[in-house]
């Protein structure tokens, strides 16, 4: 996802409070599988999901509930001092990475991040604005934002992609 290709929304989820996150994250995963790639018997699908909300918002607790959708046993966690979470579904693992600590984009080069994208993996990446120029340039972008509080206040979430 690079900051010279344009993105195009293509889900909004609408305003919503947290306790009706599991039946969001339900719809978030029809359209995270329509737009990613992945083959039609493969109910995970690959590809990089950048997600950007401010500190709060609930990006790991979306990851947790999306994860929760595909029914994958583990428990979603912040990966924000070990910097890689990884989920596994039959197999499949989602990777969760937390770039919020990151000082330069060379770190995550240096660290090797870009090995996750590379394989048929599914990857979560929260605070993609640390490192841009890490991500592929088909990631999908899905924003959070908080409309209140941000204890109480409504979520919405907007999913775009890169303009062809």
């Amino acid at each position: 996802m690079s900051a010279t290709h344009g993105l195009k929304e293509i889900w909004r989820s609408g305003r919503f409070r947290l306790a009706d996150l599991p039946s969001v994250a339900d719809a978030l995963v029809q359209e995270l599988t329509g737009v990613l790639p992945g083959s039609k018997d493969e109910v995970i699908p690959t590809g990089v999901v950048a997600l950007q909300g401010q500190m709060g918002a609930g990006k790991t607790t979306l990851v947790k509930a999306v994860c929760a959708a595909w029914s994958v046993k583990e428990d979603a966690v912040s990966p924000t001092f070990g910097l890689i979470q990884c989920y596994n579904r039959q197999g499949k693992p989602i990777y969760h990475l937390d770039l919020y600590r990151l000082k330069h984009e060379e770190e995550a080069w240096d660290l090797g991040l870009t090995e996750y994208f590379d394989g048929e993996a599914l990857n979560f990446v929260e605070w993609p604005e640390q490192a841009p120029g890490l991500l592929p340039a088909d990631a999908v972008l899905l924003e959070v934002h908080v409309h209140g509080l941000q204890h109480d206040g409504e979520r919405e979430l907007i999913l775009s992609r890169p303009a062809s």
